[in-house]
């Protein structure tokens, strides 16, 4: 499992969707930002505060999570939960609450259907586990504790098993064989890949999300730079799109198949390989 490559990857995904996250209409997005091809800063005012290289609310808690696994040296709910919680309440946190945060901070069941709740998920690949079983567990109580939807905790599943078997070997399409149908068709046609995926839709939910990453993976299974350009010039919620894409495309490509600028122009590359090391 190239699991470094999928870590940097879901967290590349996420960066690059800052300047145009949350905006559906792809001329705005043109028009302010070109073709986007690098990081920006943001658009939208969700993630004021931010600056070219930094990540959006999904990629901090996905550091929350990181810093959690290198700090125990395993995935420690109770841990991770409560470093997740000492983020939020630091004054010093600039970052966008969801309403799935808004939920769990109020100690509340989240039936949240957002996708953003599967690409947290990355930095348990890291880790040694016992068996496959024993890590789609954890991914799965790792989604749960911000994203109860059952349609969220399956697409974490179908997603965690996908990144696994491509880790082993196994190509993207044939790894996508149980992909939504208008996922496959989108893919196969003459679309472009903004026209695609507005038409499979653009807002947060796994209803639409699912099938629009699935075309991606399924358009440019080699390209995963094109796949993650494609996505943020999509618009919408493209930051949950890019971290599912990043994870998968990582388990397939070393990290040093990512452009060094995605890397080295990501606010959070130091502390990143700074984890990853202490694990090593």
């Amino acid at each position: 499992m190239n699991a470094t490559s999928s870590l940097l990857g879901a967290l590349i995904g996420d960066a690059l969707a800052l300047g145009p996250h949350w905006i559906y209409d792809q001329g705005d997005i043109k028009a302010k930002l070109g073709h986007v091809e690098r990081y920006h800063a943001p658009m939208a005012t969700y993630h004021a505060g931010k600056v070219a290289g930094d990540f959006t609310h999904y990629g901090d808690q996905t550091m929350v999570l990181l810093r959690s696994i290198a700090t125990v040296g395993a995935f420690d709910l109770a841990d991770f939960t409560a470093s997740w919680r000492e983020f939020w309440a630091d004054p010093k946190t600039i970052s966008y609450r969801d309403g799935a945060t808004r939920a769990a901070l109020a100690g509340l069941p989240s039936d949240s259907h957002d996708i953003a709740g599967v690409g947290r998920m990355a930095p348990l690949f890291l880790l040694r586990w016992e068996n496959d079983e024993a890590l789609l567990a954890a991914v799965a109580a790792q989604t749960a504790f911000t994203h109860g939807s059952p349609a969220v905790l399956a697409a974490a599943d179908f997603f965690a098993r996908v990144a696994l078997a491509v880790s082993r070997g196994t190509s993207i399409p044939e790894a996508l064989q149980s992909a939504p149908a208008a996922a496959q068709r989108s893919a196969a046609s003459d679309l472009s890949d903004s026209a695609a995926l507005e038409g499979h839709g653009l807002a947060c939910s796994v209803s639409v999300a699912f099938p629009g990453i699935c075309h991606l993976l399924l358009r440019h299974p080699d390209d995963p730079c094109a796949a993650l350009i494609a996505n943020v010039n999509a618009g919408g919620d493209s930051a949950a799109r890019g971290m599912i894409l990043g994870l998968v495309y990582g388990a397939r490509f070393p990290d040093f198949a990512w452009p060094g600028e995605w890397l080295t122009e990501m606010t959070a590359y130091p502390e990143i390989c700074e984890s990853v090391a202490s694990m090593a």
